[in-house]
């Protein structure tokens, strides 16, 4: 046997000699902004809606070809100001449990009650039909989430929503920069909200949006993320402090130039993961309606350990052997989750079949086909020897 085709697991040669993490952010040059930061110190104003976050607030609006704006200094700040924007703070708000953790706990900390449907199994967004079945008297909106920057169905949801008198927001912290129908994200649904951490392909260090259509809800959101100050220091009602600040609102100015690029660039990287792992057995790709294109945070895989010879914690290790880091991400669903132990707990068996054998590939701005063709020969070989990788693993966590 070649030492080549061998895991490194197996005693093989790594396929990658430095680390490929779950992500590599991009950020500008601090030469590109230096001058309009030093002038922001110069002048005192860092923050409190300072010029180059109004700038970064209209570049935004016009990418996303929406009447405005909010800027946040996070994306869960962004969320919560969405939420409250929209009147919710009471009743049921329903919302996939194949998610992270903030959607849910935005809608509780707004005072009201998430209440979890299940996955769709080609796109792992929110099942619209599964959505439907779960509307009640108490329910207020619909919470959808960009999973993985792959766009939910957001023709079946909006159709819901005006069927059944309900608000339908988007939870769209992962997917800046992806299209549906050729038309960017932002202007679907009644507002949409947006991270822009340091993890996310679009990128200010932290950061955040909220987009509408509807100026009175975006006048409403501003207002929130102001303390609630609507007349003067007056408040209408309690506000939090969402404000960004003036050097992240300028690397998002930067970084908007050439995001295109990246946007492209990453769509190039999961076209290659997919034309590579779509042959091996065992494993099940996303499957995105044609008509979008996604920013692909990450490219999920799921694993099934009948067919690959392998499960997902066996995997996970080998691939960190190779120096090739993954995620387990959604490793809980989040009606699983501590958490929410106290709600009316049934069977999701879609989003629980996903979220526990999933490993989610980095792709990054600037990935090179090299390391996106690291991960596929991973995948290869550990595949090839799995009853042998599957004997290390457990002699690994024996010794442990």
């Amino acid at each position: 046997m070649r030492e080549d085709d061998l895991p490194t697991i197996l005693g093989g040669a790594r396929l990658s000699e430095r680390p490929l993490n779950i992500v590599r952010p991009t950020f500008p040059r601090l030469e590109r902004f230096a001058d309009r930061f030093q002038a922001a110190l110069a002048s005192g104003v860092v923050t409190n809606q300072g010029p180059y976050v109004r700038e970064f607030e209209t570049a935004l609006a016009h990418y996303m070809s929406v009447p405005g704006v909010v800027a946040c200094n996070n994306g869960q700040s962004a969320l919560l100001v969405m939420l409250r924007a929209a009147g919710i703070d009471e009743g049921e708000v329903i919302v996939p449990s194949y998610t992270f953790s903030a959607t849910p706990h935005a809608v509780r900390w707004c005072g009201a009650t998430p209440v979890f449907a299940d996955c769709d199994e080609r796109t792992f967004c929110i099942d619209s039909v599964d959505v439907e079945r779960r509307i009640t008297p108490r329910t207020r909106a619909i919470l959808a989430v960009d999973v993985y920057g792959i766009a939910c169905d957001y023709a079946a949801l909006d159709a819901i929503g005006k069927r059944h008198g309900l608000k339908v927001l988007y939870d769209s912290a992962p997917s800046f920069g992806t299209r549906v129908g050729g038309r960017p994200v932002g202007a679907f649904g009644d507002a949409q909200s947006f991270s822009f951490h340091a993890t996310k392909a679009f990128a200010t260090m932290e950061g955040g949006c909220v987009a509408s259509r509807d100026e009175g809800l975006l006048r409403r959101a501003a207002e929130l993320r102001n303390f609630g100050q609507s007349r003067g220091t007056d408040c209408d009602e309690p506000g939090i402090n969402a404000k960004m600040t003036e050097v992240c609102a300028l690397i998002g100015l930067e970084q908007l130039g050439s995001f295109g690029a990246a946007v492209r660039r990453r769509g190039e990287v999961a076209a290659r993961y997919r034309r590579g792992l779509a042959k091996l057995p065992g494993i099940r790709l996303a499957e995105p309606p044609s008509i979008q294109e996604p920013v692909w945070l990450y490219f999920p895989v799921i694993i099934a350990k009948a067919e690959f010879g392998l499960d997902r914690e066996e995997v996970f290790r080998a691939l960190a052997a190779e120096n090739l880091h993954v995620r387990k991400y959604f490793d809980i669903p989040c009606h699983h989750l501590t958490a929410y132990a106290g709600a009316k707990r049934e069977s999701l068996p879609r989003a629980e079949a996903a979220a526990y054998h999933v490993v989610a590939l980095p792709v990054y701005n600037d990935m090179t086909d090299e390391e996106a063709d690291h991960f596929v020969r991973a995948f290869e070989r550990i595949h090839r020897h799995a009853a042998r990788v599957a004997q290390a693993v457990a002699k690994m966590s024996g010794a442990a």
